[in-house]
């Protein structure tokens, strides 16, 4: 196979997929960081686990990281092209699906159903950002015809 055989399938709409999952991502965390910062949900309690933590400084990290998906999410809908130019860039996206995902590893050992659904999201959220056809690209020229 050569390089000109390969065509990945790309999407038009790539970007919107991955900031409407963003915006789901980021209410899980903010959701689950404002339950362990409230003190309605312990999430380090037993000693079996590799690592420790403050169940308090957790539940802001979790805050943090769904705040800036949110944001992230919204720069990917189009909703900051006015405050700035780069709101549609992949990277800060990239950036917090990665980081997203890794937190859910160490959520994973309290709950392991969400944690598993939110690691498939972020996973599908690089998927979309890094697919997804930019203006001027070949493919986004191919899809036009």
């Amino acid at each position: 196979m050569t390089q000109e055989d390969w065509d990945p399938r790309r999407s038009v709409g790539g970007s919107a997929f991955a900031g409407v999952l963003l915006l789901l991502v980021g209410a899980w965390q903010v959701g689950i960081g404002y339950a362990v910062v409230g003190g309605d949900a312990f999430v380090f309690r037993g000693g079996g686990y590799w690592y420790r933590a403050d169940s308090t400084g957790w539940g802001w990290i979790n805050l943090g990281i769904g705040f800036a998906a949110i944001v992230a999410g919204l720069g990917q809908l189009g909703l900051g092209r006015r405050l700035t130019r780069s709101a549609t860039s992949p990277w800060p996206a990239l950036l917090v699906a990665v980081v997203s995902g890794m937190n859910q590893f160490f959520l994973a050992p309290q709950y392991p159903l969400w944690a598993a659904v939110v690691v498939a999201l972020d996973v599908f959220v690089i998927w979309g950002l890094t697919t997804r056809v930019r203006p001027g690209d070949e493919a986004s020229d191919r899809m036009r015809r």
